[in-house]
């Protein structure tokens, strides 16, 4: 698959473009097609180290980023996503019939809820699977299995697993006494190559680059509007659950645990400590401070100090409010606050020490190792509170791993291979 685009990738594509449209308007008359080539490949490669997502939208030709501002990077990108209304009654899902809401069921968290009523046999969505082979899946981890398996179909008599991923279905509960929808495969005519596929061996099946499989989630009576849509995840599933329920006893600590959401609405009004009252005053051990902040290199050849224990430089930056600051996963590191400080108007804001994400990696959001960043005038908006990775609930050892049962009457023989 690649790596998947997400908003800022886009929106960096979108500006990326715009500054390619600027050099054509000003040099393009002079500049031969040949050297327009070799720009154009130099820009990609600069792109492609710094950020490879935003390289995979870039056109290939210099000419074409014309396109891609009149259209935007994401419609560019899928030029097959503008349909007639003829191709998508035929072809089309509607994926508005749900609508996510805390569930009926006593902490299953979430649920998907119907926007409307919806006729018995009427679909309510459908969705494309990836296939996964699981001993590729699950790891041998220390703590558990991942937890993409919750989300998953299988068959006790295959290792192929198969994630839906489309919007909502995710959310979608057991409830073997009274269901509401069933799966089926896809009955449209754009997916006919699925019977195709279930006549085919499984080794064929996980060794194919690209399997176009679809299932369909269908109505099995009449669903009233605002109604938890509920799936039977097979008996298996439910026995596992049982069991897991009957044996779970919960951690020592557990009573300490609290999520980070509802730790920050608790504090959203309070100060936030600094290093050194949480050494007095702790806050819960599965939580730390994060600062939303949008990290530049630091190019200056001299530090504003350096540190009294390790003698790393220290970079100092004044924080600043910039576009998708707050929507970018990216933005949200994790921080030590240093000193709190309140100005006239009685605002506080903070100085903290920023670090990297644990899946920061590369390029320009990489604070590196051999220096401290440290940032002030960080308003109190921008600090929240996160889990450290794998403290969260459902990472907790012995934790529910199991997939969704897929219906023996439609899974293909010819993938059972266990």
């Amino acid at each position: 698959m690649g790596p998947i685009p997400l908003q800022i990738d886009y929106a960096l594509t979108d500006h990326v473009s715009e500054a390619i449209e600027l050099y054509l308007d000003d040099y393009g008359h002079q500049t031969s097609e040949e050297s327009k080539e070799h720009v154009m490949k130099l820009v990609r490669t600069i792109i492609t180290d710094l950020m490879p997502k935003v390289s995979s939208l870039l056109p290939e030709k210099m000419e074409d980023v014309s396109e891609v501002l009149a259209a935007g990077s994401a419609r560019y990108s899928a030029p097959d996503s503008i349909r007639s209304l003829d191709w998508l009654q035929t072809n089309g899902y509607c994926i508005d019939n749900m609508k996510a809401g805390p569930s009926t069921i006593p902490d299953a968290g979430r649920g998907a809820f119907a926007t409307r009523r919806i006729q018995e046999g009427a679909l309510i969505s459908g969705s494309p699977l990836l296939r996964f082979e699981r001993d590729k899946l699950v790891t041998n981890s220390v703590f558990s299995e991942q937890l993409v398996l919750n989300y998953c179909f299988g068959h006790p008599q295959s290792t192929l697993l198969l994630f839906p991923y489309a919007p909502l279905v995710g959310l979608i509960n057991h409830n073997s006494k009274s269901p509401n929808v069933e799966i089926r495969w896809s009955t449209k005519e754009e997916n006919n190559e699925i019977s195709i596929w279930t006549k085919r061996s499984y080794n064929r099946l996980v060794k194919a680059s690209k399997v176009p499989l679809m299932i369909e989630y269908v109505a099995k009576r009449e669903i009233q509007p605002g109604e938890e849509i509920f799936l039977d995840y097979g008996a298996e599933w439910e026995a596992a659950w049982k069991e897991h329920v009957q044996n779970w006893t919960p951690p020592a600590d557990s009573k300490d645990y609290v999520m980070a959401t509802t730790f920050a609405k608790l504090m959203e009004d309070q100060p936030i400590r600094t290093g050194g009252e949480q050494e007095e005053d702790p806050y819960p051990e599965n939580l730390i401070t994060a600062c939303y902040y949008d990290y530049e290199e630091s190019y200056e050849q001299y530090a504003d100090a350096e540190d009294e224990e390790d003698h790393l430089p220290i970079f100092m930056q004044v924080w600043e409010e910039t576009d998708l600051l707050f929507t970018c996963h990216h933005h949200l590191r994790p921080c030590l606050i240093l000193t709190r400080g309140e100005e006239e108007d009685g605002e506080t804001f903070y100085t903290a020490e920023m670090f990297n994400l644990p899946d920061t990696t590369h390029g320009t959001d990489l604070i590196p190792d051999t220096e401290h960043h440290v940032v002030t005038n960080i308003p109190r908006r921008a600090i929240t509170f996160v889990e450290l990775m794998y403290e969260g609930d459902q990472h907790l050892e012995g934790s529910f791993r199991h997939p969704i049962g897929f219906p023996d009457l439609i899974f293909p023989e010819t993938w059972k291979n266990v």
